[in-house]
């Protein structure tokens, strides 16, 4: 697990930039199973991609080294890079920044092949991009710093999965104890990977980095570690995103 501790808040604005993208292309950002994966062939499922690509490419083009992507499940990240693939927005993306993806059925000599192939990658002005998956062996167990980490993104609202005995005893367990204790627990447990995601970017006094949250869902909430969500700012769309990080990034490096 990632530990952070949190700089002194009159330095923490110039280290980072937290952005929540609710809606992108005229688009809602909503990253739940009945609007983007239950049905990946209607018009809504397509629009949700079609709109998280958009958003995607004005961070990438904003951005310098490497870019952190983290989706919600890998059904999420697999319906997404089918659909960019086949309206061609993967191959944009790609002529940004080189991708790098995180494959479930890697074997672990494969996995740690591919994140020191991104690592290296993000090293360049250019940079790279990983697509990963929460509570995936690159969110819990790889390590990424500096130039490997100068932007994170969250996909969709990264609830653990319903219907996993683990996460339905410890509903159960908790229910037991107090009335609705497992519900609040799981809600706590998707915000901690949105707080987990936002330490990545924060290890040392001089690191910076940029947060997008891009969800409907992933607004200011209690749960949100406090030195990051006072902070938070809600933008209108892929423009003004794009916007702000290249402001961002161009006080801090010659992009």
């Amino acid at each position: 697990a990632i530990t952070v501790e949190a700089p002194h808040l009159d330095t923490l604005d110039k280290m980072l930039l937290p952005i929540h993208l609710p809606i992108a292309a005229g688009v809602t950002l909503d990253g739940s199973f009945k609007n983007a994966t239950d049905q990946p062939q209607s018009q809504q499922s397509q629009k949700y991609f079609d709109a998280l690509a958009t958003a995607f490419l004005g961070v990438a083009t904003a951005s310098p080294n490497g870019m952190l992507a983290f989706f919600k499940s890998y059904k999420l990240l697999d319906l997404a890079i089918k659909r960019w693939t086949s309206t061609g927005q993967l191959d944009q993306i790609k002529q940004i920044k080189p991708v790098f993806v995180e494959a479930p059925k890697l074997t672990g000599d494969g996995f740690n092949a591919r994140i020191t192939q991104y690592r290296a990658a993000a090293q360049s002005k250019k940079g790279a991009l990983l697509l990963a998956v929460m509570r995936g062996r690159a969110a819990e167990g790889a390590d990424f710093k500096d130039n490997a980490a100068r932007v994170g993104l969250v996909f969709g609202f990264p609830y653990p999965p319903r219907f996993d005995v683990a996460t339905r005893l410890k509903i159960d367990h908790d229910d037991r104890r107090e009335d609705h204790a497992g519900d609040k627990w799981y809600k706590a447990e998707a915000w901690r990977q949105v707080n987990q995601a936002a330490g990545r970017l924060i290890r040392h006094k001089h690191a910076f980095g940029a947060l997008v949250l891009l969800d409907k869902n992933l607004g200011q909430n209690v749960n949100m570690s406090s030195w990051y969500r006072d902070r938070l700012r809600e933008l209108p769309g892929a423009t003004a995103l794009n916007k702000d990080l290249k402001a961002f990034f161009s006080r801090k490096i010659n992009i």
